[in-house]
């Protein structure tokens, strides 16, 4: 009867290890691939542009933010749509957005910023 009980003892060890082995294994291709998803699916920070600069850089994909004083009544213009597509500055109502642009494609485009005065500014953004 020991024998029996001790051959059931180390069976049981047996499955258990396997048990634990086989669950480590899966939670690290879970873990793993968690990883791989998180990282592609990560967002890059924005190019910013301070109020003092005339140009940028951007890569295909970027998100560009355009520093100004009076964000909702800052009008921005580009002349190349198929380089950047433009945002205006808004504000809607739990917060006040800087006008922006995303970079659609490789070229060189050139923002016309109007501030609320009438006054302009040119910032040329070249995109890779």
């Amino acid at each position: 009867m020991k024998t029996m009980n001790k051959f059931a003892a180390i069976g049981a060890i047996g499955i258990l290890g396997v048990t634990v082995l086989a669950g480590c294994s899966s939670s690290d291709e879970s873990a793993t691939d968690t990883a791989t998803s998180s990282e592609s699916t990560q967002m890059l920070p924005p190019v910013i542009i301070t109020v003092d600069q005339m140009e940028a850089a951007a890569v295909v994909g970027d998100m560009i933010d355009i520093v100004v004083d009076d964000p909702v009544n800052t009008v921005i213009a580009v002349d190349n749509a198929d380089v950047l597509e433009i945002t205006q500055g808004s504000d809607d109502g739990s917060a006040i957005f800087n006008p922006g642009a995303k970079a659609l494609a490789a070229g060189t485009a050139t923002i016309t910023v109007t501030n609320p005065d009438g006054s302009t500014r040119n910032i040329v953004v070249v995109v890779s």
